[in-house]
């Protein structure tokens, strides 16, 4: 009986699948150019696991920006939850991967995604940064940084009550990266846009750390060296032999980074095998790990930005900053696209600069105009969230202290802006670090094992994330703690999260 129920429920979902019946939702300034719904059935994530939606697609301008965004919106056809999963993007891609959706769809979340009204690639902003004329995009530049982003939740809440007659209870926003930016932004711009928001290794301080991301390729340029990875790997491979132990623990990753103390120079002269030809590593391949770790810095000395922490991986392809590409033994820089593609396309406005001659007194300046001109658009670091905590709003943050393009220092500094304006920010916010975890996932760290839930939670039931349950690929287990506190070594199965107890190191 109770199959034939959910097959009459579905059947009847399935028939309100339509732009006949699901009327167009209403925007503040914008004009909704069309809807389209189409039933989406046995959709396949995997081998084992099939859902049913209903594929809603909204398309709407500004007709004062002469923009067009694409809002999607997956509405599960059977036992929804009444809940709103707003999902992020990584890069220049304001929305997330199919997959995403249907993960969430499986959840029976409702689930969103805005393309913040350019083209969805992640690594180049080419088909929307400038006008034929060379100019920049202003429009479209604040359509993804924030615009869209409030857009999309209202039409997806709209959208979901008509589909389903009835309103929904709560919405959250799950995203990481350029996700986790647009999660904090919608926070300090939209605080009732969301109910809860998981916003991991977010790309907050946008103008400043993409810049400094070329920082690396900047520094191999001035000293002519361009280390082959085999050259960094080695370098990254001692640091953490050297410091893995220090939490009391071998375990094949740095927990606390702050407290390595390892010198890249110690390995001059050192011989390393890559791929069968033996080199030696030289003072400047050193010099050149040493400055990715301690950040960009001006050309009188003074701080600008945030490094890699210590056994981060370096020369990860197209992922990673210290990057190059050999032949042979001779090897030549390749920048992270999306830093080479904010300087040259936002900051100078010349796709065809070349970086590869920029004096130290020019890096300078791009590092200055970046913040200057995009500050109050793309930095997201508006550290104020009194609206979104009287909202009722609550946040989880976390981030891998191996992350190989997005430095968690960034992340704690912002953490610590948001703390001087309210003591009690663990009441609503809270951060956790992940050792040995890379940029959103990977590596050899325990990762964050459904934070999400957590953060429904906290917002629906009231229990406050003290922990994160996270485990590696390996199999480790831990419990990650709450900024400042860190998972230090007791007793017991060191491959176990119960021996850890989270304590306040001397970081």
């Amino acid at each position: 009986m109770a199959g034939l129920f959910m097959q009459a429920a579905t059947a009847a979902q399935t028939r309100n699948c339509s732009s006949d019946v699901i009327p167009h939702p209403s925007i503040a300034e914008a004009q909704i150019l069309e809807l389209s719904a189409i039933p989406v059935l046995n959709y396949r994530q995997d081998e084992d696991s099939a859902i049913n939606f209903c594929n809603v697609t909204v398309t709407y301008t500004h007709p004062e920006r002469k923009d067009a965004i694409h809002v999607t919106i997956w509405l599960p056809l059977e036992d929804w939850n009444h809940r709103l999963q707003g999902s992020g993007g990584s890069g220049y891609a304001a929305r997330s991967e199919d997959a995403v959706l249907a993960a969430a769809v499986a959840q029976k979340y409702t689930a969103l995604a805005t393309d913040g009204g350019h083209e969805v690639n992640g690594f180049s902003s080419e088909s929307w940064s400038l006008d034929k004329a060379g100019n920049l995009n202003m429009a479209l530049l604040e359509d993804f940084a924030y615009i869209a982003l409030n857009d999309a939740a209202i039409i997806g809440k709209q959208v979901a009550s008509s589909f389903y007659g009835q309103a929904l209870r709560f919405s959250y926003w799950n995203g990481c990266s350029t996700g986790g930016r647009q999660g904090l932004m919608l926070a300090q711009r939209y605080p009732t846009a969301y109910n809860g928001i998981l916003a991991a290794a977010p790309g907050v301080n946008w103008p400043s750390f993409v810049v400094s991301q070329f920082w690396p390729q900047f520094v191999m340029n001035q000293l002519r060296t361009w280390p082959a990875p085999c050259v960094t790997d080695a370098i990254t491979a001692a640091a953490i032999t050297e410091c893995d132990g220090i939490d009391g623990v071998l375990d094949g990753v740095i927990s606390l980074p702050d407290l390595c103390d390892f010198d890249p120079h110690s390995l001059v002269n050192t011989v390393v095998d890559c791929e069968g030809e033996n080199v030696t590593i030289t003072e400047n391949d050193a010099l050149v790990v040493q400055s990715t770790w301690e950040g960009p810095v001006a050309s009188n000395g003074s701080f600008l930005w945030y490094g890699l922490e210590k056994g981060t991986p370096l020369s990860m392809e197209e992922s990673s900053l210290v990057y190059t590409k050999c032949s042979g033994l001779n090897c030549t820089g390749a920048p992270f696209p999306i830093s080479a593609d904010w300087i040259s396309r936002f900051v100078l406005r010349n796709p065809s600069a070349n970086l590869a001659d920029l004096d130290h007194e020019t890096f300078d300046e791009i590092f200055a105009r970046s913040k200057q001109d995009f500050d109050a658009i793309m930095g997201t670091n508006n550290p104020d969230l009194s609206s979104f905590k009287r909202a009722g709003g609550k946040i989880i943050t976390w981030h891998g202290l191996s992350d190989q393009l997005i430095p968690p220092k960034g992340t704690e500094q912002y953490y610590k802006e948001v703390q001087k304006k309210d003591p009690s920010v663990s009441d609503f916010y809270r951060l956790f670090k992940a050792p040995g975890v890379h940029h959103c996932e990977g590596g050899d760290g325990p990762v964050p094992i459904d934070p999400l839930a957590r953060v429904v939670d906290w917002v629906e039931r009231g229990i406050v994330p003290n922990t994160l349950d996270a485990v590696s690929a390996s199999g480790l287990r831990r419990k990650l703690c709450p900024y400042p506190l860190s998972p230090v070594y007791k007793s017991g199965d060191i491959n176990g999260a119960e021996g850890y107890e989270c304590e306040e190191t001397c970081e």
